[in-house]
Formats: structure tokens, sequence, C-alpha cells
């Protein structure tokens, strides 16, 4: 199919992307800068106007989440709140184009609707998310705990990385299946045969943070956030707007609670 446009028109309104970006440069005594909201909240208190924050009310159905995963924090002083929420019945799929225009707009590739939508709530709410196949969670079961030395991970880099004992990681019954704050794993990776997910929004030591992601070399949007200072009052709001986000995109119904 041809799409024809008027000789001159602008390629913005012809390709429908007409957007303007603002790049901000936030100093490292301002973790709330590093999101959409954090930036709104700062323009309202300069100017007086109301802040519209996004709905973040999943519809809950079925059985409780509780009966589905449980969650174990062994080490409270590297994370001080871990929250979940299980999503059933997802139809893992591209994003719509809205979602992945934006995403680029911030220089982020769109990875699939589940994925997506974390990172993109992660740019709204400046608060970090992971998504788990719960599926591949075994036990059922999640640990916060620290690493065994020598402890291997596949990160989603796809390497294989050597763990310390001053890593803190997110496991199931047997293995780590995240560097706490820094990177996913591979182990329990979302993918298109994904159909039951686990979102993850957890609250990390800064100084935790640091450590491991300069110990493996590794930085990343969740981690240049950490190790600011995320707001741990944020878990909660960030992980129910992402529950709505992935029940609107990818269907599924939201398990009632919050583990």
């Amino acid at each position: 199919m041809l799409f024809r446009s008027p000789i001159g028109a602008p390629i913005a309104d012809h390709l429908g992307v007409r957007d303007v970006v603002l790049t901000i440069n936030a100093t490292p005594n301002r973790p709330d800068w590093l999101s959409h909201l954090g930036v709104a909240r700062e323009l309202v208190a300069l100017t007086g106007t109301r802040l519209r924050v996004p709905e973040a009310r999943p519809a809950e159905s079925g059985r409780a989440a509780a009966e589905l995963v449980s969650v174990e924090i062994a080490d409270p002083e590297r994370c001080g709140r871990y929250a979940a929420r299980v999503i059933e019945g997802v139809r893992f799929g591209p994003s719509p184009r809205w979602m992945q225009q934006r995403l680029a707009a911030c220089g982020m590739r769109a990875l699939g609707n589940v994925i997506d939508v974390t990172n993109y709530v992660l740019l709204e709410t400046g608060h970090p998310l992971h998504a788990f196949d719960l599926d591949r969670v075994r036990g059922r079961r999640i640990v916060v705990r620290r690493a065994a030395a020598g402890e291997r991970l596949v990160t989603l880099d796809d390497k294989e990385r050597t763990l310390v004992d001053d890593d803190l990681v997110i496991a199931d019954a047997e293995r780590a299946l995240v560097l706490a704050g820094v990177m996913g794993g591979a182990d329990a990776e979302v993918g298109p045969g994904t159909t039951r997910v686990m979102i993850e929004s957890a609250h990390f030591s800064p100084s935790g943070v640091r450590r491991a992601a300069r110990r493996h070399g590794l930085h990343t949007e969740s981690s240049h956030r950490f190790e600011r200072g995320a707001d741990p009052e944020a878990v909660r709001y960030a992980l129910d707007r992402a529950a709505q986000l992935v029940q609107a995109l990818a269907g599924g119904e939201v398990r009632p609670g919050v583990v």
C-alpha cells in the first residue's frame, strides 16, 4: 500500500511523530528529576499549577496473588521494601505505536508490551521495575538475599557473571534470577511464550547498588536511579501503574492483592 503526502509537507506530520523532546541535566542530588512526574512536580512548585498524576488502579479478579507466589526479604538492610503483583493470561506482543514512539524519544528500544510497560513506568515515575515469567520462577518463591561467593548469573546482556557475597540478588527457590537494582537475568525473562507475569517493585540501598554496578561494569537505567536514591514511597504506585498498563496492553487478569 502506498501512502501519498503533499509535496513539501513536514515529514513529522506525514509519519505522525510530531513531538517535542526536552533534555534536562539532573544533578546527582536530585534523583526526583529522573522522571516525567518528578520534573512535573518541580514545575508545579515553581508555577503554582496543579499536578495531574496518572491513574494507577488495576482491576483485580480471581484468586489472591499471595496464593501464587511468596516473597521473603532475607536482607532488610539492603532491601527495605519489596512488592509483587501477579497477572495471568497475558498475551506477549508488540506495544502500540504511541508507546513505542515515546520510548524511542527517550532513547529506549521497544522489546514487547510487558517489558515496554516496565520501561515506560520507569521513565514516568522514576522507579525501576522488573517483570518475571512466573512459570519460570521455581517454587513460586522469591527471596531477596546476598549471593553466595562464586554463584553465577546470566544477565539480560547474555553475559555470565560470577557473583560475590556482597551482591544482592533476587532469587527463586533454587537460583539467582536478578542482580538487584542493576540488571535482570535470562532464566526468568518474559518473552513470546509468557502467559503469567510477576511484576517486581522494590527499594534497594543506594550504596549496595552502586558497588554491584561498578563491580560488574554495568551502568543501567535502574542502577542510575537506585544509586542516587529512589523514592521508597513510589514502590506501590509504580507497581499498580504497571499492572494497569500491562492489563490494558497485554490483556490478562490482575490477581487481587500485593505480596
